[in-house]
């Protein structure tokens, strides 16, 4: 768990500050929300052609067939054949239909050629090749194998804290909890959730606006503390700025009681009562180059902001 200097105190309960400062009652919504596909509960890079969804259905390229899947691929003009252990599946550029081991079977989809790459239909053929498939609205995740998801420490090692002090200013970098200083960091991506940190899971974090332009970090989690997790905005040379979660924003997941949506505005009047920044309000999170956060591990947390890409 993760605590700062001067803003220990904060942690010991709700700000009020920060409840009282979302300026609008509008509740903020991603744009364009992502799906990711992924294998054993870790996200899978589409450098070339991201999936699509036509009719329902999900197209990935093939590759991701024999990079991520396992089969083994034969490619002629418009046939495809993928063949994986006592599976074999067999299928046509355009087709309608395709043969699983000789059995033919109705495609919802066809296959298509995108850019001079082939797109296939996900479920169909992840579920022909022995691997389960599940669909998450929530978190807009298509699982397929192990749905296990990882721990913080299998995500990303420590590594020294030193290269990071342009984070903080001068005399501000002493991270503490309890008589614990931190002297290591775990640097992620928005790409490496969803993560395990002690008992609660992260599924996803997620730039959002509300209709007049403020702007929050959404958080998909199983938490169901009444605090809430505790982010911080850290930019090089600049105050660490504590950001505690909007509690009257959060909502609860009804197709999943597990889930909770959590809402961290980049904005807050504490920025001037505690750091004397009169043009709080004039931040954006561009601006931001780590988010840290307030989470189970035995070094601090950073993650890149990436959330504006």
């Amino acid at each position: 768990m993760l605590m700062i200097g001067l803003w220990g105190f904060i942690l010991l309960g709700t700000s009020i500050g920060q409840v009282a400062n979302a300026a609008t009652s509008d509740i903020p919504k991603v744009k364009n929300m992502s799906i990711e596909v992924l294998v054993n509960a870790r996200r899978v890079a589409f450098p070339d052609v991201r999936p699509q969804i036509k009719n329902g259905n999900t197209l990935i390229p093939l590759r991701f067939v024999t990079d991520k899947l396992a089969g083994k691929l034969t490619l002629s003009g418009k046939n495809i054949s993928i063949e994986k252990g006592d599976r074999l599946i067999a299928m046509t550029i355009g087709g309608t239909t395709a043969t699983v081991n000789g059995e033919t079977v109705t495609l919802d989809t066809p296959s298509v050629a995108v850019d001079g790459r082939t797109l296939v239909p996900l479920r169909f053929v992840s579920e022909a090749l022995g691997e389960p498939v599940k669909w998450d609205s929530v978190n807009q995740y298509i699982w397929i194998g192990s749905t296990e998801v990882p721990k913080l420490e299998d995500v990303a090692k420590p590594v020294s804290i030193e290269p990071y002090l342009d984070l903080f200013k001068k005399g501000e970098y002493v991270l503490k909890f309890g008589n614990i200083t931190y002297s290591q960091v775990r640097i992620l991506r928005k790409d490496d959730f969803p993560i395990q940190f002690g008992k609660q899971i992260i599924y996803r974090i997620d730039y959002a606006q509300t209709s007049n332009g403020m702007e929050f970090l959404r958080t998909i989690s199983d938490s169901k503390s009444e605090v809430g997790t505790n982010y911080y905005l850290l930019q090089k040379g600049q105050p660490l700025k504590y950001r505690g979660e909007i509690i009257r924003l959060r909502e609860r997941v009804e197709q999943n009681s597990d889930l909770r949506i959590k809402y961290h505005q980049t904005i807050a009047r504490i920025d001037e009562d505690m750091l004397g920044i009169k043009n709080y309000n004039k931040l954006k999170l561009k601006e931001i180059d780590y988010i840290g956060l307030n989470v189970d591990s035995d070094a601090a947390v950073f993650v890149k902001n990436e959330f504006m890409e």
